[in-house]
């Protein structure tokens, strides 16, 4: 009595086997999830994510800075205690800023006993004095910030920013945008009151 031989079972392929369990698995989750819900013990809720704002510089020391000059000469900013002090951070390139070029000029000429640091980043002394000669600016002192680390230090991401320093070297005020001689007048009224 031969009998026939019997023919090899078929193994199922791994692929069906992941579709058959991939179901199962997320109906297990389901059920964790839902008895877990329901036991009553719920977490708080996850904080939606949060942006923090500039860090303001305001109401704390200015910090201090050594940076060349486009008339050749140095400046350090702690050398100015005892005056008010605005330090505009600037470029040729920026409509707002140039703008503001003939308040910041007619304030620096009107002898107020503050001072005006108009700083630049990025641009060559050369484009810096070429923009100052077609805007019959003179009177400004031009600093230049080449490394951008006085604009880091200053949080001076946006042009024109300018900040307001009491004479005992505190930064008082931060203008975003554009100012106006009212403007720069103000403030040097409000520090000496």
């Amino acid at each position: 009595m031969n009998q026939p031989p019997t023919p090899p079972r078929a193994k199922p392929a791994p692929v069906l086997l992941i579709f058959l369990l991939l179901p199962l698995l997320g109906l297990l989750a389901a059920v964790g999830f839902a008895l877990a819900n329901t036991t009553g013990s719920r977490l708080p809720p996850t904080p939606l994510p949060v942006t923090l704002a500039d860090m303001s510089l305001v109401n704390k020391a200015a910090p201090n800075f050594e940076l060349p000059a486009l008339d050749g000469g140095t400046y350090r900013l702690s050398s100015y205690r005892g005056r008010v002090v605005f330090l505009n951070f600037w470029a040729t390139w920026c409509e707002p800023c140039v703008r503001e070029m003939p308040a910041l000029q007619q304030f620096a000429q009107a002898a107020s006993g503050a001072v005006i640091f108009a700083i630049n980043h990025d641009e060559t002394p050369a484009e810096i004095q070429a923009f100052l000669d077609d805007n019959g600016v003179s009177t400004l002192t031009v600093l230049l910030d080449e490394s951008a680390r006085i604009h880091a230090a200053y949080n001076a991401s946006r042009l024109p920013t300018t900040y307001v320093i009491d004479p005992a070297g505190i930064v008082r005020y931060m203008h975003l945008g554009e100012v106006t001689v009212a403007d720069l007048q103000a403030y040097v009224d409000e520090l000496a009151g």
